[in-house]
C-alpha cells in the first residue's frame, strides 16, 4: 500500500543557517529548497536533478539523499528509493525517518515481513519511536492481523505517548469492535493531540457514531450503554471492578433517558448532557482514585472552566454539522473564549499519565 510521509526530513534542517562559511553549502540548500517546491507541485523529476546536484555540493549531509529517496517513493519508484535508503541506515547522522521510509518502500513492494524487520532494525537505534511502531501496527492491520497491530500501537503509545498517529489507529479499529470503550477514549486523545487535520474530522465523526452504536433507549425510565462486554470480576484483583464496568455504571446512570426518549434520537447535544452527567458522577464517587485518567481530568477542568459545552459540540461537530452550527450561533460568544483558551491549553500528557487500557 502507498503510504506518504507527512513530515519530510529536509524541514528539520530549518536550523540550518544562511550565512555557510560554504558558498558550496549555501548552494546546496538553496538547490534543495527549490527542490522541496518542486516535489510539492509533483515534479519528483526534476527535483531529483536538484537534490542530486546539492547533493554533490554537500556529500556529508543525509539530507539531501534521504528527500532524493523521498521523491522517489512519492513517485513510487519503491526499488530505487530502497537503494538509497539502504546506503543510508549506517550514516553517523541516521534517524528514525531513514528506517521509517524504508520500511514503507519494502511494504509497498509486497514484502511486509522484510518492513517489519526494517522497523524493528529502526527500534535498536531508537526505541523510542512512535513511528516505527505505528508503521508495523499498519502493516499487520493490512494483513489482517488485528491483534498484533493493537500490540504495536499500544506499545507505540507507551513509549512516545505524545505521538499522535497510535492513538488515531487505535480509535479507529476499537471502533468496529464490541469493545468501543477504548476507540473514544484514544479517540478523544488523538483528537486532543492533533486539533486540526482531515484525520480530526474523521474522528469526530467516528466517535460520534460510536456514542449513538453505544447508548440504548427502550422507554422514558429504561436504558443503558454498550462501551464493553466485560461484564465479570476477576478474583486475581481483590474484586475491584474492571474499569470497562466502572464506567458503564457510571455511564448508565449519567443518561438522560427521558429527554432521548422525548427526542427520538441520539444527538450531539444528548451526549453532551450524558458527558455531563457522566464526570461529575465518576468523580463524586471518587472513581478517579482507583482509576487514574488524565482524559477525565481534563474533562473536569473544561467543566470547571464552564467550556465542557463547547469543547463536546467541538470535538463531535463532525456527527451532525447542521446541529452544531446551530449551537454555535447561538453561542458564538463563548465558543470563541473557549478556543482562545483551548489553543493554550494543551492535553499535559507525559511518559507517566499517559493513558493505556493496558493499565487497568
Amino acid at each position: 500500500m502507498i503510504r506518504i510521509n507527512f513530515l519530510v526530513f529536509f524541514l528539520t534542517i530549518s536550523s540550518f543557517s544562511f550565512c555557510q562559511d560554504s558558498k558550496k553549502e549555501q548552494k546546496a540548500y538553496e538547490l534543495a529548497i527549490k527542490a522541496i517546491d518542486l516535489m510539492n507541485e509533483g515534479n519528483f523529476k526534476e527535483a531529483i536533478k536538484l537534490l542530486e546536484k546539492a547533493q554533490k555540493l554537500d556529500p556529508d549531509r543525509i539530507d539531501y539523499p534521504y528527500e532524493i529517496a523521498y521523491a522517489l517513493y512519492s513517485n513510487e519508484k519503491y526499488a530505487n528509493a530502497i537503494g538509497v535508503l539502504e546506503s543510508l541506515k549506517d550514516h553517523p547522522d541516521v534517524t528514525e525517518l531513514i528506517f521509517q521510509l524504508l520500511g514503507n518502500a519494502y511494504d509497498n513492494t509486497g514484502k511486509p515481513d522484510k518492513a517489519i524487520e526494517i522497523y524493528k532494525q529502526g527500534l535498536k537505534s531508537f526505541p523510542n519511536s512512535g513511528r516505527l511502531y505505528l508503521e508495523q501496527g499498519i502493516v499487520e492491520y493490512y494483513r489482517e492481523k488485528y491483534d498484533n497491530a493493537i500490540d504495536y500501537w499500544e506499545k507505540g503509545v507507551e513509549v512516545d505517548p505524545t505521538f499522535s498517529s497510535n492513538y488515531y489507529w487505535l480509535g479507529k479499529i476499537f471502533s468496529y469492535t464490541e469493545e468501543r470503550i477504548w476507540s473514544i477514549l484514544y479517540g478523544e486523545i488523538f483528537i486532543n493531540l492533533e486539533r486540526n487535520s482531515d484525520r480530526t474530522v474523521e474522528m469526530s465523526k467516528i466517535l460520534f457514531d460510536t456514542y449513538k452504536e453505544s447508548i440504548y433507549i427502550n422507554s422514558d425510565t429504561s436504558g443503558g450503554v454498550r462501551f464493553s462486554k466485560v461484564m465479570t470480576v476477576d478474583p486475581k484483583k481483590k474484586f475491584k471492578i474492571p474499569f470497562q464496568i466502572a464506567f458503564g455504571l457510571t455511564m448508565t446512570m449519567s443518561l438522560a433517558i427521558n429527554i432521548i426518549y422525548e427526542d427520538q434520537e441520539i444527538s450531539i447535544g444528548t451526549i453532551n448532557t450524558i458527558r455531563q452527567n457522566f464526570i461529575s458522577n465518576w468523580y463524586n464517587q471518587k472513581r478517579n482514585k482507583d482509576y487514574p485518567n488524565l482524559l477525565f481530568d481534563f474533562q473536569k477542568l473544561l467543566k470547571e472552566k464552564g467550556f465542557f459545552d463547547a469543547y463536546n459540540y467541538r470535538f463531535l461537530m463532525k456527527g451532525n454539522e447542521e446541529e452544531f452550527a446551530e449551537w454555535y450561533n447561538n453561542n458564538e460568544s463563548i465558543f470563541n473564549e473557549f478556543a482562545e483558551w483551548y489553543n493554550e491549553i494543551p492535553l499535559k500528557i507525559t511518559s507517566k499519565n499517559y493513558f493505556s487500557r493496558l493499565k487497568y
